[in-house]
């Protein structure tokens, strides 16, 4: 009975744990948005894009890419979800390599244009429609070469704007 006992008091003692541990995690972000708010910098947005296909539907081959890429994917994604994001990584990468010639971009960089192309409607349904009609060849080929339309033209301008900055 004794055991039980010392049993039942450490889970409570680790659930009052966790608890206060998370009211100091939420005070300290509280803190820093209203740091940020006083300081007159504008609170960093996420970006977001609308939902595609049937969520909970992403494959294990893709949450495999997402990995390698530096995305933490989500289970409740779907495979068109999926796919637009890597076919988007892919296209930002390539521009970058077609803007710069650097074929390791900083991943700062990186997430900015991800925000602008997944973002913006226009350029988020272009590279989903270039994703769609690439080949397996293309698919293949580390850097597939793109064509120089408005699209390009926009996300090329981002990409040299940013490299200035860094």
């Amino acid at each position: 009975m004794e055991i039980e006992s010392l049993i039942f008091a450490a889970v409570i003692g680790l659930t009052i744990y966790l608890f206060m541990r998370r009211i100091k995690i939420m005070k300290a972000r509280k803190r820093l948005i209203a740091e940020q708010a006083a300081s007159g910098e504008p609170p960093e947005d996420p970006g977001s894009m609308p939902r595609l296909g049937n969520p909970g539907t992403i494959t294990r081959e893709q949450t495999k890419l997402l990995k390698e890429n530096d995305f933490e994917p989500s289970r409740l994604w779907s495979t068109e979800e999926a796919k637009l994001i890597l076919d988007a990584v892919t296209y930002q990468r390539a521009v970058i390599y077609m803007a710069t010639g650097e074929a390791d971009p900083p991943i700062d960089v990186q997430n900015q244009l991800i925000k602008l192309i997944l973002g913006n409607d226009d350029i988020r349904e272009y590279v989903y429609e270039w994703g769609l009609n690439r080949t397996r060849d293309e698919d293949s080929s580390p850097q597939p070469v793109l064509e120089r339309n408005e699209f390009f033209d926009r996300v090329e301008a981002e990409v040299l704007e940013l490299w200035e900055k860094s």
